[in-house]
């Protein structure tokens, strides 16, 4: 047999094992005559590379009553699934003044968590990486450390896709840290370093693609204002780094300071900090505050609610300068449905005015937005969905080599 036709039907073989992961990952624990209907394989198919990974403790295999239920007739129905005892991975979620760790089993049950604070601005480079380390190290000890397959990071800011490299951010003091292979020569598996509102873009395709679509975008109101694009049902994202920093575009020509150094930018309007900013009274040169707490955000939201001038302006120009910014996105992509996600809900319903305001001066034509505009609060969760979700992607993608050994410990 020509080698050309091995690797081929090597290929095959890994794109077919990956298919069966997808479907198991994405909709729980399916019979074979399911997976086979859903994944388009053969029954076949579908038996020999379950068959496989099963003797791998890639999978399980486990008899189920037909109907269900204890009482159901009928012979049990055999039910496959993902192998908790496959693997770990960890996920570490760095943003401003705070680390947040979680272990994961293959099957995506969350084992153990850890959370620091920490002043991200203040850290050298190593005590960044040191820190980052640590942290992964209070959830992964040496006694679970050969059952950790991936290390997934998500970042407020920009990074690479092939290093790892933190490239740039508000939220740290320093520019190309090489936090994936410091990761790497520690702890010896593959990671994944990825802008937090991609992430969140990934979960809400997974999970409300029938309000958003296959094209949508996503912009993360929070510590500062991020952007992530699903374009055709894939994340999108420049061609070295996730590239897409919509809060800081200039929304005010020598306007109010930005964590990033400039004047004017989106965030400094639109983000905790530049909220509560402005509906304090605070000057427009003052230098922007650390991490505003939630409780701190619900107060001024309530003040707003209860006709405070100045909170209630505050809100507005966040919208009319998050306005701005989809005003210039659309310009170059057409619009789109867009997943406005958020601490809170009623912020948003504050920033409303201002948004639609904006937008209606901007687009060229007739738009409903409230069919365009979508609210989703609660931040941590979707992060944390997308993070975990990308991170086991990672170690479908090492699973799907037929030729992998695996260590199961009990």
């Amino acid at each position: 047999m020509p080698i050309s036709a091995i690797i081929r039907s090597d290929d095959l073989r890994s794109e077919n094992r990956r298919r069966i992961l997808d479907t198991l990952r994405s909709t729980g624990p399916c019979t074979p005559a399911l997976l086979v209907e859903l994944t388009g394989l053969s029954a076949a198919s579908v038996s020999t590379l379950s068959s496989q990974m099963i003797d791998q403790s890639i999978l399980l295999s486990e008899k189920h009553p037909a109907g269900g239920g204890k009482s159901a007739r009928g012979r049990p129905k055999s039910q496959l699934s993902l192998n908790p005892q496959a693997g770990n991975v960890v996920t570490v979620n760095l943003t401003i003044d705070r680390v947040r760790v979680r272990r994961a089993d293959y099957a995506g049950t969350v084992i153990q968590s850890h959370d620091a604070a920490l002043d991200t601005r203040d850290l050298s480079v190593q005590q960044l990486l040191d820190t980052t380390s640590d942290a992964v190290e209070a959830v992964s000890p040496g006694s679970v450390r050969q059952q950790l397959h991936h290390i997934g990071v998500s970042f407020q800011g920009m990074t690479e896709h092939e290093s790892g490299d933190l490239l740039w951010s508000p939220i740290i003091s320093h520019r190309n840290v090489p936090l994936g292979n410091a990761l790497h020569d520690r702890f010896g598996v593959t990671n994944s370093v990825n802008n937090d509102c991609r992430l969140i873009s990934q979960a809400l395709s997974g999970h409300h693609n029938d309000r958003l679509g296959r094209s949508f975008a996503t912009v993360l109101f929070s510590h500062g204002i991020g952007l992530g694009l699903y374009l055709d049902g894939q994340p999108f994202a420049g061609i070295r780094s996730s590239a897409l920093e919509m809060g800081h575009l200039r929304f005010e020509h020598n306007g109010a300071l930005c964590r990033c150094g400039k004047r004017g930018c989106i965030e400094a309007y639109s983000a905790d900090y530049g909220i509560e900013r402005l509906a304090l009274g605070q000057s427009i040169d003052d230098i922007p505050s650390g991490r505003v707490s939630d409780q701190s955000m619900i107060k001024l939201i309530d003040q707003a609610h209860q006709g405070d001038r100045a909170a209630i302006q505050a809100f507005t120009i966040a919208g009319a300068a998050i306005g701005e910014g989809l005003a210039s996105l659309f310009t170059l992509l057409d619009p789109m449905p867009v997943a406005l996600v958020g601490h809170s809900d009623q912020a948003f319903a504050l920033m409303q005015g201002g948004i639609t305001s904006v937008l209606r001066q901007n687009l060229r034509e007739e738009v409903d937005l409230d069919d365009l505009l979508h609210c989703f609060d609660n931040v941590d969760p979707l992060l944390d969905q997308g993070l975990l979700l990308n991170s086991l992607n990672q170690v479908d993608r090492q699973f799907s080599d037929p030729a992998i050994n695996l260590s199961i410990s009990a």
